[in-house]
């Protein structure tokens, strides 16, 4: 039996106020109110209102080193023109599960063998058909590690000497091992899928550099400053995008987005201070978009440098940081405590069963004397770049001070923090979005792991946990997966090099002009920045 919420959905006409839908379902005997139209019926009403064209102005922190790459990210603005112009085989929806995307049929055969089939008639920008030739490229290209691309260890297991193309749309893909998460890396937003030939000797660079299938080209980019995307005319998604333009700009820190969305300046900014929440929602012209998320902005110790190499030392500097103060006053309560376990949407999540490390000074003490690291003075660089990390460094130093640690606080630009350095500093913040366990491993802890912030790898214990990894992606049974995935956690719970001491929510805001975004999990900002601004538009 169908609900009211479907029936009336299907009502919806273009120029209907909320209350000619009202009057509708009571001609049909329904029952409905102005107030509680229900999901289906808000989709519906406000594609309805959608008003197409238009240029769309998005506010993002970036620094002098941002790049468009379709399969590469460091910084949140490179995430943004990603979204713009690319696109995956499939993709995480509003919920975080797997949807087909450029994929018609994406599945296991086996566990070491997957069918790949595209969709037809789908086209790149520069008017080439997508085939499956360009998907093996995008795979050979991703699994290039002179690149040194974000998914290049969750293709790991891929063995493109046994793949074997069946048609100009369909291919079958062998495994090297089993791994259960090819789904997931495929998944990814930085997956996208790219044309043969595209930049095939470094990122940047190619006469192809910015060809992808998304709902929009580039027109123009100036690093550092913003970029233009034009609608792409031959979009293979029906009726979308609605945006003529897009155009992403850079902004130097967080009170200028504000003032900037303030002033009719732009249309939508990511990541706004948690303290001006309050002074946002105030305005009538603007709305505040909140999502929980599994995102985090931990504080990296380099396990293969002095002092941090010593355990006793993380194990205290993760006992000088007051957790509930931090997502109190640092977040604005915009978010929770974490227990040094990332992933909390992750069906195998641990987390919560470790003891929940509290703030402790003495004990802290007592380690790092032990450690013969009294009087411990450290440097800590953050940055702007995403909330929460200058924030979570701040008041950590302040914690320390009661533990007899001296934490000098370096605030750098985005520019700089992500810039020659990156990966190298001893001791420094930086944040991750939601992604399940194994995935994160790949790409962040393993020693193949394209950020690789704690070095992990030089950990005494780090060939077991790497073994325990691999055995996880080979174990196709949830429950047995989740007792392995348990003790990885288990060992980065006791002596990993990342303090997490929060997940925060995405706190991003745009103009009331602007309709089409919906409820999601938090993977990325404003419902993946409109699902690659395709699914918003003007009002």
């Amino acid at each position: 039996m169908q609900s009211t919420d479907e029936i009336l959905s299907r009502e919806v006409k273009p120029g209907m106020t909320r209350a000619d839908l009202v009057k509708r379902a009571g001609a049909l005997g329904l029952v409905a109110s102005a107030g509680s139209l229900g999901p289906l019926t808000e989709a519906a009403f406000g594609r309805a209102q959608a008003r197409r064209g238009g240029t769309f102005r998005l506010a993002v922190s970036g620094g002098s080193t941002d790049f468009i790459d379709g399969q590469h990210i460091v910084a949140k603005s490179d995430i943004a023109r990603l979204m713009a112009g690319w696109e995956g085989l499939v993709y995480f929806d509003e919920r975080y599960k797997i949807k087909p995307a450029l994929a018609e049929e994406m599945r296991a055969e086996k566990s070491n063998q997957y069918l790949i089939r595209l969709r037809e008639g789908v086209e790149f920008h520069n008017g080439k058909t997508l085939t499956i030739d360009d998907v093996i490229y995008s795979i050979r290209r991703t699994k290039n590690a002179k690149l040194k691309l974000f998914g290049n260890a969750g293709l790991g297991a891929i063995d493109l000497k046994r793949t074997r193309k069946l048609d100009a749309r369909t291919a079958r893909i062998f495994l090297s091992r089993p791994d259960v998460t090819l789904m997931e890396a495929f998944a990814q937003y930085f997956q996208g899928v790219v044309p043969v030939g595209y930049q095939p000797n470094a990122v940047g660079k190619g006469p192809l550099r910015f060809i992808g299938t998304g709902p929009f080209k580039v027109q123009s980019f100036t690093p550092g400053r913003e970029s233009v995307h034009v609608r792409n005319e031959n979009y293979w998604r029906t009726g979308q995008p609605y945006f003529d333009q897009v155009r992403i700009i850079n902004f130097p820190d967080d009170a200028a987005k504000v003032n900037a969305l303030l002033s009719n300046q732009i249309d939508a900014m990511t990541d706004v201070p948690f303290a001006q929440v309050p002074v946002l929602n105030r305005r009538g012209n603007v709305e505040v978009y909140i999502s929980q998320t599994g995102a985090w902005t931990p504080l990296c110790m380099r396990v293969d440098v002095t002092p941090f190499k010593d355990v006793r030392v993380r194990r205290a500097l993760r006992l000088l940081i007051n957790r509930p103060q931090v997502v109190r006053q640092g977040l604005s309560g915009y978010g929770r405590i974490a227990n040094d376990v990332y992933s909390p949407f992750d069906p195998a999540y641990a987390g919560d069963d470790f003891p929940q490390r509290r703030y402790d000074p003495e004990q802290a003490r007592s380690l790092l004397r032990r450690a013969g690291q009294s009087n411990l003075s450290i440097e800590l660089v953050t940055s702007p770049a995403d909330t929460g990390m200058v924030e979570g460094a701040t008041i950590f130093a302040q914690n320390a001070k009661a533990g007899g640690v001296n934490v000098r606080v370096r605030n750098v630009d985005g520019g700089t923090i992500y810039g020659d350095q990156y990966l190298k500093w001893p001791f420094s913040a930086d944040y991750w979005g939601t992604r399940n366990y194994l995935q994160q491993v790949a790409a962040g802890v393993l020693k193949t792991a394209p950020f690789n912030e704690t070095h992990w790898d030089a950990y005494p214990g780090y060939k077991k946990f790497e073994s325990l990894y691999r055995q996880a992606l080979a174990t196709v049974n949830a429950g047995k997966r989740a007792q392995i995935i348990r003790e990885m956690q288990r060992m980065e719970y006791n002596d990993g090099g990342l303090i997490i001491w929060g997940f925060k929510n995405l706190t991003d805001a745009y103009s009331t002009k602007i309709g089409g975004f919906r409820p999601d999990r938090g993977t990325l900002n404003l419902n993946k920045y409109g699902n690659g601004f395709r699914t918003i538009f003007f009002v």
